[in-house]
């Protein structure tokens, strides 16, 4: 795991929320986003291909198997926050990223991190 980035992405209205998931415990992997639909909500929260998935609403997800993974995104019904690291990447210029990082994509940081550290505390 490099050094990144950690950005809190927040989506509302409930599922589809427009991105694929891969990885898990089981996998030896890190929880990332494999793909983002266009035209989605996933594509319009600034969250990207390869983002690492740190907690979803709260929930740690480094000691979570895929299909545990799956089963905590199928409970969530209106809003999700996402807790993700962005890997460093050289040479990239604001204006070449898709989905550009703007401050509403950081509200909620420092409440979701403490929730996501507290719920690694207590497991």
């Amino acid at each position: 795991m490099g050094t990144g980035d950690f950005i809190c992405i927040s989506m509302t209205g409930g599922a589809p929320w427009g991105f694929r998931l891969q990885g898990g415990k089981e996998q030896k992997q890190p929880l990332q986003v494999a793909k983002i639909r266009s035209q989605s909500k996933a594509s319009g929260s600034g969250l990207c291909e390869g983002d690492e998935v740190v907690s979803i609403n709260g929930n740690p997800c480094a000691d979570l198997t895929y299909p545990q993974v799956i089963k905590l995104m199928e409970s969530i019904r209106d809003s999700l926050q996402m807790l993700i690291k962005r890997l460093d990447t050289p040479f990239l210029f604001l204006e070449d990223q898709p989905h550009p990082l703007s401050p509403q994509h950081l509200l909620g940081y420092s409440s979701l991190l403490i929730t996501t550290l507290a719920n690694q505390v207590m497991s």
